[in-house]
């Protein structure tokens, strides 16, 4: 189908296009103004980005005991600097399901390969790690166990000032109970 020159769809089209570009054009140039991290470790600058997980049990039996989902802070050190290709991340969190007075809680610690498929300068920027976990693991109010675990997260670094991911977290069963499960977050940058 062609629209000559003035057409409606092309007057919707260009006004769409202002408007979006009006709305987010100026909100790009300040994400961009700032790139460096502010934190250094281990000769690398590291931003603090901040932000929302939400983590769903994989097993029904789980999500009926410990509730259907958990709501979790994300606090966590991200490079924007980050040059394409393989790396290493390493990853640090916890999380709490309680439903109806019952609990189960988790701490992991993991270290794995990260391949970023775009220079840590672009605009989007997606990566896909690959992480072993060390998992500590407490039930009801019983003692806590240490089990090994793993964690496959795709995700992408937006406009050098967000994060966005989907996470899956495979755990042995503790005291008959699956904790794995999937996982969504978004965070943005603090400093």
């Amino acid at each position: 189908m062609i629209h000559r020159s003035g057409s409606l769809p092309s007057r919707t089209l260009l006004v769409s296009a202002l408007l979006v570009g009006s709305l987010f054009g100026p909100f790009a140039d300040v994400a961009r103004a700032e790139d460096g991290g502010r934190i250094t470790l281990f000769g690398q600058y590291y931003s603090l980005i901040v932000g929302a997980a939400v983590f769903q049990p994989r097993q029904a039996t789980t999500r009926s005991i410990y509730g259907e989902r958990a709501f979790t802070p994300s606090v966590a050190l991200w490079s924007f600097d980050t040059p394409r290709g393989l790396g290493i991340s390493w990853d640090l969190g916890g999380r709490r399901m309680q439903n109806q007075g019952r609990r189960a809680q988790c701490a992991q610690a993991g270290v794995g390969p990260r391949w970023l498929f775009a220079d840590g300068h672009a605009d989007v920027a997606p990566y896909l790690t690959l992480r072993a976990d060390a998992c500590a693991v407490q039930i009801e109010h019983g003692d806590w166990r240490l089990r090994p675990g793993a964690d496959l997260e795709l995700g992408a670094s937006v406009l050098r000032h967000f994060v966005i991911s989907g996470r899956y977290d495979a755990i042995p069963k503790v005291g008959g109970f699956d904790l794995s499960g999937f996982s969504a977050r978004a965070a943005v940058k603090i400093f």
